[in-house]
């Protein structure tokens, strides 16, 4: 039996946690590692995982000073010693089969990565998100995988890096070192990292079924107003836009990565406006029109969202 380690980022969720950790340690299958990087909470989450590692053998804890959330999970990939690797968040949950039924599909067909759906959470919802568009039954391989990854609108089942399931190797640059997350990025870091190992890729499976809870809270770090990071966001898919025509990816794909930076940069227009930053907003408005083609091409079917863009883009 395969050991997955599962590595768990955590700051400051002490509300959030116990149900997360809960749900690794209550998986049915049983062969895991679940390392618990403890990235300098000061409200009690550090001491839940340190209850959690005395219950539990499986539970490793490290305490570290602040770093942020790519830093933590460097620390994680750094101790790993699984074959296959999982991420979770701190503030979510898994249905408590999730690894079984993922390690059976990875073995039954020699897959080095399985994919499946995941549930939204809200402080009054729960939805599953399903694709728009049929996904293939069939083992796929690395231009499919990125065709689902980035056409985000028809396929939102695969957006994320925790609702998947990946083969250690997966994880390796071309020099035979693990890669690791950017650090110098508070936001994006997970962008790249993901599209790193879909260009490993060989073989896929997609599971049509939802497995992981994903807990949208407004304190998270994609609703949160900061232009600092909203360029960050925009690095993560310049790097990836690079990665991407560096490795002959089809040019489909690459139009899908440019409309990410187009939405992403519109937002931070938006933010800067209305935060009265002349500086940035000029900035955002610079690349939305490096790519405003390339979005008005991929959203004709939302009117509503290339009204908007041309608006922001107007505005002084």
């Amino acid at each position: 039996m395969k050991k997955i380690s599962v590595i768990v980022p955590v700051y400051n969720t002490h509300n959030e946690l116990p149900k997360c950790l809960e749900s690794i340690c209550e998986q049915t299958y049983k062969n895991l590692e679940i390392i618990c990087i403890d990235d300098g909470s000061t409200d009690g989450s550090e001491r839940i995982v340190d209850r959690f590692a005395a219950l539990d053998r499986r539970v490793k804890v490290v305490h570290k000073i602040n770093g942020g959330e790519s830093s933590a999970r460097n620390v994680g990939l750094k101790l790993a010693k699984g074959e296959l690797i999982a991420f979770c968040d701190c503030d979510d949950w898994l249905d408590e089969d999730m690894y079984e039924v993922m390690v059976d599909a990875m073995e039954s067909e020699k897959v080095d990565m399985v994919a499946a759906s995941w549930y939204k959470e809200t402080a009054s919802s729960s939805s599953i998100i399903r694709n728009k568009l049929s996904v293939s039954n069939d083992v796929f391989g690395r231009d499919e995988l990125l065709i689902y990854i980035y056409m985000r609108d028809s396929y939102q089942g695969f957006a994320y890096m925790w609702d998947k399931l990946y083969k250690r190797e997966l994880l390796y640059d071309k020099q035979g070192y693990i890669r690791l997350f950017r650090e110098e990025l508070e936001l994006g870091g997970d962008v790249i990292y993901l599209a790193e190992i879909a260009l490993n890729v060989k073989r896929v499976k997609y599971l049509d079924r939802s497995f992981y809870h994903y807990n949208q809270r407004q304190e998270s770090g994609s609703h949160i107003k900061d232009v600092k990071r909203r360029r960050d966001w925009l690095k993560a898919y310049e790097i990836v836009l690079k990665r991407f025509e560096e490795e002959c990816v089809d040019s489909d794909v690459i139009d899908y990565v440019k409309r990410f930076m187009a939405y992403h940069s519109s937002n931070g227009a938006e933010i800067a406006f209305l935060q009265g930053d002349k500086t940035a907003q000029k900035e955002f408005q610079k690349i939305m029109e490096l790519y405003e083609h390339e979005y008005i091409k991929l959203n004709g079917q939302y009117p509503e969202r290339i009204q908007r863009y041309q608006e922001l883009l107007k505005k002084e």
